[in-house]
Protein backbone atom coordinates (compact mmCIF):
# COMPACT_ATOMS: atom_id res chain seq x y z
CA UNK A 1 0.00 0.00 0.00
CA UNK A 2 1.25 3.52 -0.72
CA UNK A 3 0.51 7.14 -0.01
CA UNK A 4 1.95 10.01 -2.02
CA UNK A 5 0.83 12.52 0.63
CA UNK A 6 2.48 11.92 4.00
CA UNK A 7 1.86 15.59 4.76
CA UNK A 8 -1.89 14.89 4.64
CA UNK A 9 -1.92 11.93 7.03
CA UNK A 10 -4.01 12.48 10.17
CA UNK A 11 -2.45 13.78 13.35
CA UNK A 12 -3.73 11.73 16.27
CA UNK A 13 -2.60 12.37 19.83
CA UNK A 14 -1.98 9.85 22.57
CA UNK A 15 -4.14 10.00 25.65
CA UNK A 16 -4.10 8.64 29.19
CA UNK A 17 -0.30 8.68 29.56
CA UNK A 18 0.48 6.58 26.48
CA UNK A 19 3.20 7.83 24.18
CA UNK A 20 6.00 7.12 21.78
CA UNK A 21 9.71 6.78 22.40
CA UNK A 22 12.51 5.98 19.99
CA UNK A 23 15.10 3.22 20.01
CA UNK A 24 17.65 3.09 22.82
CA UNK A 25 20.65 0.71 23.06
CA UNK A 26 19.41 -2.80 23.85
CA UNK A 27 15.94 -2.28 22.36
CA UNK A 28 16.49 -5.15 19.93
CA UNK A 29 15.17 -7.36 22.73
CA UNK A 30 12.26 -5.00 23.37
CA UNK A 31 11.33 -5.20 19.69
CA UNK A 32 11.54 -9.00 19.76
CA UNK A 33 9.25 -9.14 22.80
CA UNK A 34 6.62 -6.82 21.30
CA UNK A 35 6.71 -8.35 17.82
CA UNK A 36 6.84 -11.89 19.20
CA UNK A 37 3.71 -11.29 21.27
CA UNK A 38 1.90 -9.65 18.35
CA UNK A 39 2.87 -11.49 15.18
CA UNK A 40 1.47 -14.94 14.59
CA UNK A 41 2.72 -15.07 10.99
CA UNK A 42 6.50 -14.71 11.48
CA UNK A 43 9.21 -16.15 13.70
CA UNK A 44 10.54 -13.13 15.55
CA UNK A 45 14.19 -13.18 16.61
CA UNK A 46 17.01 -10.78 17.38
CA UNK A 47 18.60 -11.91 14.11
CA UNK A 48 15.47 -10.83 12.25
CA UNK A 49 15.72 -7.39 13.85
CA UNK A 50 19.34 -7.05 12.73
CA UNK A 51 18.51 -8.31 9.23
CA UNK A 52 15.62 -5.83 8.93
CA UNK A 53 17.26 -2.77 10.50
CA UNK A 54 21.01 -3.31 10.85
CA UNK A 55 23.04 -2.22 13.85
CA UNK A 56 23.69 1.50 13.32
CA UNK A 57 22.34 2.91 16.59
CA UNK A 58 22.07 6.45 15.21
CA UNK A 59 19.80 5.24 12.41
CA UNK A 60 17.84 3.00 14.77
CA UNK A 61 17.32 5.88 17.24
CA UNK A 62 15.75 8.08 14.59
CA UNK A 63 13.57 5.41 12.97
CA UNK A 64 12.51 2.55 15.30
CA UNK A 65 9.64 3.67 17.51
CA UNK A 66 8.01 2.11 20.55
CA UNK A 67 4.52 2.72 21.83
CA UNK A 68 4.73 2.91 25.64
CA UNK A 69 2.06 2.59 28.30
CA UNK A 70 1.71 5.04 31.22
CA UNK A 71 4.34 3.05 33.15
CA UNK A 72 6.84 3.35 30.28
CA UNK A 73 6.59 -0.30 29.17
CA UNK A 74 6.85 -0.92 25.43
CA UNK A 75 3.54 -2.32 24.16
CA UNK A 76 3.85 -1.57 20.46
CA UNK A 77 6.33 -0.76 17.76
CA UNK A 78 6.44 0.80 14.32
CA UNK A 79 9.36 1.91 12.22
CA UNK A 80 9.87 4.94 9.98
CA UNK A 81 12.22 3.23 7.57
CA UNK A 82 13.64 4.59 4.34
CA UNK A 83 13.90 2.21 1.41
CA UNK A 84 16.41 3.38 -1.22
CA UNK A 85 15.41 0.65 -3.68
CA UNK A 86 11.61 0.68 -3.91
CA UNK A 87 10.79 0.44 -7.62
CA UNK A 88 14.03 2.22 -8.46
CA UNK A 89 13.66 5.14 -6.08
CA UNK A 90 13.97 6.16 -2.45
CA UNK A 91 10.73 6.23 -0.45
CA UNK A 92 9.63 6.08 3.17
CA UNK A 93 8.41 2.79 4.55
CA UNK A 94 6.08 2.19 7.47
CA UNK A 95 7.65 -1.02 8.69
CA UNK A 96 6.94 -3.76 11.25
CA UNK A 97 3.84 -2.29 12.92
CA UNK A 98 2.57 -4.17 15.97
CA UNK A 99 0.73 -3.72 19.26
CA UNK A 100 0.64 -6.49 21.86
CA UNK A 101 -2.76 -8.23 21.82
CA UNK A 102 -3.89 -7.14 25.30
CA UNK A 103 -3.47 -3.47 24.28
CA UNK A 104 -5.18 -3.71 20.91
CA UNK A 105 -8.56 -2.07 20.40
CA UNK A 106 -7.76 0.90 22.65
CA UNK A 107 -7.28 3.44 19.88
CA UNK A 108 -3.48 3.38 20.14
CA UNK A 109 -2.64 2.42 16.56
CA UNK A 110 -3.73 5.75 15.07
CA UNK A 111 -1.45 7.94 17.20
CA UNK A 112 1.41 5.45 16.75
CA UNK A 113 0.99 5.54 12.96
CA UNK A 114 0.73 9.34 13.10
CA UNK A 115 4.06 9.49 14.96
CA UNK A 116 5.76 7.26 12.39
CA UNK A 117 4.35 9.23 9.43
CA UNK A 118 5.50 12.47 11.07
CA UNK A 119 8.95 11.00 11.62
CA UNK A 120 9.14 10.05 7.93
CA UNK A 121 8.30 13.64 7.06
CA UNK A 122 11.03 14.86 9.42
CA UNK A 123 13.43 12.52 7.63
CA UNK A 124 12.59 14.22 4.33
CA UNK A 125 10.10 11.74 2.90
CA UNK A 126 6.88 12.94 1.24
CA UNK A 127 5.51 9.53 0.32
CA UNK A 128 5.58 6.08 1.84
CA UNK A 129 4.65 2.48 1.37
CA UNK A 130 3.94 -0.42 3.65
CA UNK A 131 3.43 -4.13 3.25
CA UNK A 132 0.57 -6.07 4.77
CA UNK A 133 -1.53 -9.07 3.92
CA UNK A 134 -5.15 -9.00 2.82
CA UNK A 135 -5.98 -11.10 5.89
CA UNK A 136 -5.21 -8.20 8.23
CA UNK A 137 -8.49 -6.32 7.82
CA UNK A 138 -8.17 -4.09 10.94
CA UNK A 139 -4.67 -3.02 9.83
CA UNK A 140 -5.86 -2.34 6.29
CA UNK A 141 -8.72 -0.23 7.65
CA UNK A 142 -6.19 1.76 9.68
CA UNK A 143 -3.91 2.29 6.70
CA UNK A 144 -6.81 3.27 4.43
CA UNK A 145 -7.89 5.88 7.01
CA UNK A 146 -4.40 7.37 6.59
CA UNK A 147 -4.76 7.55 2.80
CA UNK A 148 -2.80 4.43 1.87
CA UNK A 149 -3.99 2.74 -1.31
CA UNK A 150 -3.32 -0.80 -2.51
CA UNK A 151 -0.56 -1.37 -5.01
CA UNK A 152 -2.03 -3.73 -7.58
CA UNK A 153 0.38 -5.11 -10.15
CA UNK A 154 -1.58 -8.01 -11.64
CA UNK A 155 -5.04 -9.55 -11.92
CA UNK A 156 -4.44 -12.01 -9.05
CA UNK A 157 -3.77 -9.10 -6.70
CA UNK A 158 -6.80 -7.25 -8.06
CA UNK A 159 -8.95 -10.31 -7.30
CA UNK A 160 -7.63 -10.46 -3.71
CA UNK A 161 -8.42 -6.79 -3.12
CA UNK A 162 -11.90 -7.27 -4.59
CA UNK A 163 -12.49 -10.01 -2.00
CA UNK A 164 -11.26 -7.74 0.79
CA UNK A 165 -13.22 -4.71 -0.39
CA UNK A 166 -16.58 -5.54 1.23
CA UNK A 167 -14.86 -5.85 4.64
CA UNK A 168 -13.28 -2.39 4.54
CA UNK A 169 -14.62 0.81 6.08
CA UNK A 170 -13.25 2.97 3.24
CA UNK A 171 -14.44 1.53 -0.10
CA UNK A 172 -11.93 0.44 -2.74
CA UNK A 173 -12.27 1.10 -6.42
CA UNK A 174 -10.50 -1.92 -7.94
Amino acid sequence: MTTAHLDQTPLNSFSDGYGMRWYQPGDEDTWVQVQGASDRFNTITRELFIKAFGTDEKVLAERVGFLVDPDGHAIGTATAWIDPHWHGRTIGQVHWVAIVPEQQGKGLAKPMLSAVCQRLLQLGQTEAYLETSTGRIPAINLYRSFGFEPVITNEAERALWREVGPHLKVPLDV
